[in-house]
C-alpha cells in the first residue's frame, strides 16, 4: 500500500509536463530527473563532500537519500577526474540542459534500471576505465536509493538506449 507521500511523488512524476516549450529546458523534465540535474549542478558549484547544512546536504536529506550523498559525490569526482574531456555542467540557475547533463541523468536511469551493460559501455566511452568502474558502482548506489525514495529514473524495459538520444 502506497503512503500519501508515495502517491504524491508518483502522481507528480506521471503527469505530463508541458514546460515552457523551449527546446532543452529543464522545466519539462520529470521531478526525479530535475533532482538529479539539480544535484549535478550543485555539486559542480561546491566540488567537495557536502557538509551538514550545505544546500546539497539539505536537498539529499529532504529527498530521503542522505545516506548515498557520499556515493553521489564520489561518482561525480570520478567524472571530474576520469572523464576524457571536460564535462559541461551548467550553473544551478540555468534553465537549459547541456548534452553532458542529459547523458549523466540518463546514466542514472540506466543504473537504476539494472541496465549494467549499457551503463558500463557508456561510462567506458566517457571515461578512463578505472574511473568508469568507480563511477558505475557509486552511481548505481545513488540511483537505486533514489528509486527507493520514489524518484524513478529507469527507462521501461527495452527502452534503455532511447534515453541517451
Amino acid at each position: 500500500m502506497e503512503s500519501p507521500q508515495d502517491q504524491r511523488v508518483s502522481s507528480l512524476q506521471s503527469e505530463p509536463r508541458a514546460g515552457c516549450g523551449r527546446a532543452g529546458c529543464a522545466c519539462s523534465l520529470p521531478v526525479s530527473e530535475r533532482f538529479v540535474l539539480w544535484a549535478l549542478r550543485q555539486w559542480q558549484q561546491d566540488r567537495a563532500l557536502p557538509r551538514e547544512g550545505s544546500i546539497l546536504h539539505r536537498g539529499f536529506k529532504i529527498a530521503g537519500v542522505l545516506e548515498v550523498l557520499p556515493d553521489f559525490a564520489i561518482a561525480m569526482d570520478a567524472f571530474l577526474f576520469g572523464a576524457r574531456r571536460a564535462m559541461e555542467i551548467h550553473r544551478p540557475t540555468c534553465s537549459g540542459v547541456s548534452r553532458d547533463e542529459a547523458v549523466l541523468v540518463a546514466l542514472c536511469g540506466l543504473a537504476q534500471g539494472n541496465f549494467d551493460g549499457p551503463l558500463l559501455a557508456s561510462l567506458d566511452a566517457l571515461m578512463a576505465p578505472t574511473a568508469s568502474r568507480v563511477a558505475a558502482v557509486r552511481l548505481k548506489a545513488f540511483a537505486v536509493a533514489l528509486g527507493g525514495a520514489g524518484l524513478r529514473l529507469a527507462p521501461a524495459p527495452g527502452d534503455a538506449g532511447g534515453r541517451l538520444n
